[in-house]
């Protein structure tokens, strides 16, 4: 009777996960797996795909300088949304935490608040503001600090902060989920023996946190290969970036380029993804590493 009731038992978890299970592999792995095999074959003018199989869509962008300099700029931009996010989320998150509840609550709401605002609408935000009639050249011409508008637009500078204050509030999110978790009970542990405020944060707080600054390090990089409308209304034909060469690829119809160039990005993001949780290990606060 044992082996009827385990049976019956994993009948009804196989009937729970199946379902999910299968549409996982019809909708995702499936469309990824040929996406992968049409980035296999040539290039051709009348069908999606030439017949030949090759490997000079991804050879061809390993031995391309402006295809290398595209990679390059996409990990500077990645790398510096992700550390500026960090480094002016964490102070914010630390001093929101060390709030009462009710107040944090009100900061919180605030913080979610541009989220709900498109990304179009503030990417034209900063036009307005950076651009050469834009309110900075404006306040600096009548002011008589320039004659001539100062080219603030189309750079990877001005994509960075754009980004940066799109993709700010889920680092600051992650960062307080993580922070609240801390137990002060071990940062007050650390003072009474001795250690002093930045020795208790270098050596508890900031370690402890790990998990948080992990998963929002992640959430604004990946986010931040992904963008394509606030990088292309900032940065212009010159500060391209690799998802920007996949659309292009993708509106002319170069369909092998393209699906090779996704696949490059998701190599990248999967790469940096390894590195960050190698370099982090966000799993030795739950006592795993």
């Amino acid at each position: 009777m044992e082996w009827v009731r385990c049976f019956t038992r994993n009948r009804w978890a196989w009937a729970l996960v199946l379902p999910p299970l299968l549409f996982f592999l019809a909708f995702f792995v499936g469309p990824l797996l040929y996406l992968f095999f049409v980035s296999l074959h040539v290039e051709s003018q009348t069908e999606l795909y030439g017949s030949r199989l090759t490997l000079d869509n991804y050879l061809r962008v390993a031995g391309d300088p402006f295809y290398l300099l595209i990679i390059r700029r996409t990990l500077t931009a990645g790398l510096a949304v992700s550390g500026l996010s960090l480094l002016i989320g964490y102070p914010v998150a630390l001093t929101m935490v060390r709030m009462p509840a009710s107040r944090r609550s009100v900061f919180l709401m605030v913080l979610l608040f541009p989220l709900m605002v498109s990304n179009v609408i503030r990417a034209y935000g900063w036009i307005a503001i950076l651009g050469r009639r834009g309110v900075v050249n404006n306040l600096l011409r009548d002011g008589g600090l320039i004659q001539a508008p100062l080219p603030l637009l189309y750079s990877v500078e001005t994509v960075v902060v754009g980004l940066l204050t799109i993709l700010l509030p889920y680092m600051i999110i992650c960062l307080v989920n993580a922070l609240l978790t801390v137990d002060r009970t071990l940062e007050e542990a650390a003072q009474a023996l001795g250690a002093g405020p930045l020795r208790t944060f270098l050596h508890v707080t900031l370690p402890l946190s790990t998990p948080g600054i992990a998963s929002g390090l992640l959430l604004v990089f990946l986010l931040t290969l992904s963008a394509y409308v606030t990088v292309q209304l900032l940065g212009g034909p010159q500060s391209k970036m690799l998802v920007g060469l996949v659309y292009d690829a993708v509106m002319t119809f170069i369909w092998p380029r393209a699906a090779a160039l996704a696949f490059i990005l998701l190599g990248i993001s999967l790469g940096v993804t390894t590195l960050m949780l190698k370099g982090l290990r966000p799993q030795r606060v739950q006592g795993q590493g």
